[in-house]
């Protein structure tokens, strides 16, 4: 600890337990004798001299020490404290005998007993290790990841208390430099798919790419869009894919999760990053690519490597030690953060929601695309913006000529992008997929009003619109329509936030006419309590459809059967 000496002799036939995992020569062992019991030695330096001590340890502290490096790192960490190593006072901060305790009861002890002592008893030890110490007692400690995880954590806490500033230092320079030698080799294994971004179909680095993969591609082409693009895709039973935009390479995929073409996914995934399985958790992936792009993780992160981007996509929102969630790894040479990902070109969602005819201008079928989109919206697979115009008002605004751009935004549920559809004055229209960060950026043509434009039952209909009549301003709105009233209440729980919308009976219209909207604000709060409950009462009530606005929701409830199928 101050200096270093040799440790003393092992006794005939006894072994040796290091309570560090990188033990110096002055360091507390174990030494275990051939009934299995032991002896746990500590020096404490003071004043140039070594003070020795020696605690009896049984064959279940022994057993519990070797199986959980946990813990002998808790015992070394409170006797550090508990032996005032750092102090030169005469005699340890506490009794010998009082220290045989703190051993009996880590290396002892429940572990909720191990979590009492460490974060309630000892106040030596709570300072950066009680975030870590504190879980003990909810963790099953036998489970190998778990325990694995907590090891670690505990090392971040007891690391600053028996590692020198060089050896930090050293540890540094050494990760550093590991860290580049993987960003090397790293940007060499995707060097020649790089290369291949960009480039025509029939460049040569595109058709190294192609014996990659294993040559013999499925080819399968699609129009995406309106104006067109052309997509041609080249699928190997490898798990490899290449997708081909306008005549140039788009992305190149890893199908690391089986596909109808390759039943068996990219079984060469450890081939291509040494080390890396197809059942690899989310760290391993880190381990082996590098630390993402700060802020990109979630369902999917981003590597920069090289001159490209490498997107890994997983299956669920998985922790971190979790196997068997990699799905996918694109490559493409812009990053998508802000844009939507070549991979989503498929969706089974939202990729055949424009139809074409070739008698139609620009090659799209307005009346059968409009008819798609509400179809999607009606099953939830689409969400309409409804700050944007609606899908039924599409044709008659336009017919009106009175705005230059009759525009509708959708979203995907499923790979969230976004689909804008327009009709021009003096332009053929238009269909693209785009992101979020697109539509924001993105100002609506104000919508003339209806009178001026809709037919007597448009005018009508919008008459009978529901009507906001009162709301707090942040957790409820209040809805009219005639004499039935209709209250959205927003809901939250930690960082979910939701709504639930109901009509209100008769007895809670008597409630509000008598108490107002002290009235609403308590119901909401009643509503809000049972919201993530799977027995919440509301849930049944709750007229909220998914792509529809409160008052289209609303106006869903009060039609008749055929109007809904209208």
């Amino acid at each position: 600890m101050s200096r270093r000496r040799a440790p003393k002799g092992q006794g005939e036939g006894a072994r040796r337990l290091w309570l560090l995992p990188d033990p110096g020569e002055d360091e507390p062992f174990i030494d275990v004798g051939k009934d299995g019991r032991g002896t746990l030695h500590v020096s404490v330096a003071r004043e140039g001299r070594h003070d020795d001590f020696r605690f009896v340890v049984t064959a279940h502290h022994i057993a519990v020490a070797e199986r959980s490096a946990l813990r002998r790192w808790a015992v070394f960490a409170v006797l550090f404290g508990e032996l005032a190593v750092f102090h030169a006072d005469a005699a340890p901060a506490r009794p010998p005998a009082t220290c045989q305790q703190v051993i009996d009861t880590i290396l002892g002890g429940t572990d909720s007993e191990v979590e009492h002592y460490l974060t309630r008893m000892n106040k030596r030890f709570l300072g950066g290790l009680r975030d870590s110490l504190a879980l003990l007692s909810k963790t099953e400690l036998t489970r190998s990841p778990d325990r694995e995880a907590f090891e670690k954590r505990l090392w971040f806490g007891v690391e600053p208390l028996i590692m020198s500033k060089a050896e930090r230092a050293r540890r540094a320079q050494e990760t550093h430099r590991a860290a580049a030698d993987r960003e090397i080799a790293v940007r060499k294994i995707f060097e020649p798919y790089n290369d291949a971004l960009l480039m025509a179909e029939r460049d040569g680095v595109v058709q190294h790419v192609v014996e990659l993969f294993g040559s013999n591609p499925v080819i399968s082409e699609f129009q995406v869009g309106a104006p067109a693009h052309h997509d041609r895709y080249l699928t190997f039973g490898s798990g490899g894919e290449i997708m081909v935009r306008d005549g140039a390479v788009k992305a190149i995929f890893f199908h690391v999760q089986p596909t109808e073409a390759a039943q068996h996914g990219f079984t060469g995934l450890s081939t291509l990053i040494p080390g890396l399985r197809q059942e690899a958790s989310r760290s391993q992936v880190e381990d082996a690519l590098g630390k993402p792009v700060v802020g990109r993780t979630g369902p999917s992160t981003t590597h920069s490597v090289g001159g490209g981007f490498v997107k890994v996509f997983y299956d669920t929102w998985a922790k971190k030690d979790a196997p068997n969630h990699l799905k996918l790894i694109q490559l493409t040479a812009e990053d998508t953060y802000a844009r939507t990902d070549p991979s989503d070109e498929r969706c089974p969602c939202c990729a055949g929601m424009l139809v074409r005819t070739a008698s139609a201008s620009g090659g799209v079928d307005v009346g059968s695309t409009i008819t798609a989109l509400r179809h999607g919206v009606a099953a939830g697979r689409l969400r309409q913006a409804h700050r944007w115009v609606a899908l039924q008002d599409m044709l008659s605004l336009h017919a009106s000529g009175l705005m230059e751009h009759v525009a509708a935004h959708l979203e995907c549920t499923i790979c969230r992008r976004h689909m804008a559809f327009a009709l021009h004055r003096d332009a053929d229209p238009t269909f693209e997929y785009v992101s979020l960060n697109d539509i924001r950026r993105r100002t609506p043509e104000p919508v003339p009003p209806v009178e001026q434009w809709g037919d007597a039952d448009r005018i009508a209909r919008e008459a009978q619109r529901p009507e906001q009549v009162a709301t707090d301003g942040s957790s409820w709105i209040l809805f009219a329509v005639g004499e039935q009233l209709f209250m959205n209440a927003r809901c939250w729980y930690s960082a979910v936030d939701g709504s639930r919308l109901i009509r209100l009976e008769a007895a809670e219209v008597r409630q509000y006419e008598r108490d107002g909207e002290a009235y609403l604000s308590r119901l909401q709060k009643t509503i809000n309590r049972t919201w993530t409950s799977e027995e919440d009462p509301w849930r049944s009530r709750d007229l909220t459809r998914g792509g529809m606005s409160n008052e289209e929701a609303i106006e869903a409830s009060l039609a008749t059967p055929q109007e809904e199928q209208a």
